[in-house]
């Protein structure tokens, strides 16, 4: 058996396609595709479903891309390989926004200072959206708040707290997150975000009587806007140096404060498991909290509604 074969069977299974298993290999799309069709010959099976753009692989391909991995760590050290500019992974990952402006940054940071460099399609969206998402198997993986449901056979790996802060004017005299939210002009984050109905559900059981003048889609929206006295609002606390502006104040949001939970969904069979633990490890790293007690978590599973 050919080693090249298998270095390109898991270029292909880490980057998504023939195509871009190429580009990182320097080989033609011709020629990863003769030597994919060499070894389904060779072992007498087929390792992709063909009937699919791009190509994806079967069970029988998913097992023997795992045995590859294995016999190549006999070959060469996986840390070294992982390393190689020709092997580094590509993952299609989605994330919430407030994750995209706080921790995700730094964690990319520190891979690539570590000698870990990832390469990344980065998507957008609210938690609800990125779920359909990932139903459909678009994403490799993505960062969202803990669903009450995991999808059926996902995972989710848990790297971050975050406590919710009421944020005000350095010009409001009122102190306490109640009194600061029902006597100040109430700058509503969106409800459509987990986030936001979170926010809200709390606002409602403790009868908080807000005045609502505004709902922005966007943390840094929000952000702005009390930023230039225009209001109060609660947002989650992304642990990043400069987070707010110098005239924004900070308080807790409930006693003991309020936090959201954020993870990484993602396939319990993806090829890329072991690019997205090392994402993972990295966002964990970086948000400086200890989960382990809850390092992975796998809730009652649903099939997501097409």
């Amino acid at each position: 058996m050919d080693i090249k074969n298998l270095y390109s069977l898991i270029a292909i299974a880490d980057r998504g396609s023939f195509a871009e298993a190429g580009v990182s290999l320097r080989l033609s799309l011709s020629a990863v595709s003769m030597q994919m069709r060499s070894l389904e010959d060779e072992l007498g099976t087929t390792l992709f479903d063909r009937s699919r753009r791009p190509p994806v692989l079967t069970e029988a391909g998913l097992d023997f891309t795992r045995r590859a991995r294995e016999l190549i760590t006999h070959w060469e050290s996986m840390n070294a390989a992982l390393k190689r500019d020709d092997t580094a992974g590509l993952i299609k990952l989605g994330a919430v926004h407030t994750c995209v402006s706080g921790l995700l940054p730094l964690a990319l940071k520190r891979l690539q200072e570590g000698g870990q460099p990832m390469d990344i399609h980065l998507t957008t969206g609210l938690t609800h959206e990125l779920e359909k998402t990932m139903f459909h198997r678009q994403l490799d993986a993505a960062i969202l708040n803990q669903p009450e449901k995991i999808l059926e056979d996902h995972e989710f790996i848990p790297f971050v707290d975050e406590v919710l802060v009421v944020i005000t004017h350095q010009s409001t005299f009122l102190t306490g997150d109640k009194a600061i939210l029902e006597g100040t002009p109430y700058v509503r984050f969106n409800r459509s975000a987990s986030v936001g109905n979170l926010i809200q559900q709390e606002i409602t059981k403790r009868k908080i009587m807000v005045r609502s003048m505004m709902e922005i889609d966007s943390l840094e929206g929000v952000i702005a806007m009390v930023a230039n006295g225009l209001g109060s609002s609660v947002v989650p606390s992304r642990g990043v140096k400069n987070e707010f502006p110098s005239s924004v104040v900070t308080s807790p949001f409930g006693n003991p404060p309020l936090t959201r939970r954020l993870g990484l969904l993602y396939p319990r069979n993806s090829p890329r498991t072991h690019l997205i633990q090392v994402l993972a490890d990295a966002l964990k790293a970086v948000s400086g909290q200890d989960l382990t007690t809850s390092k992975r978590v796998q809730l009652r599973s649903v099939k997501a509604k097409k």
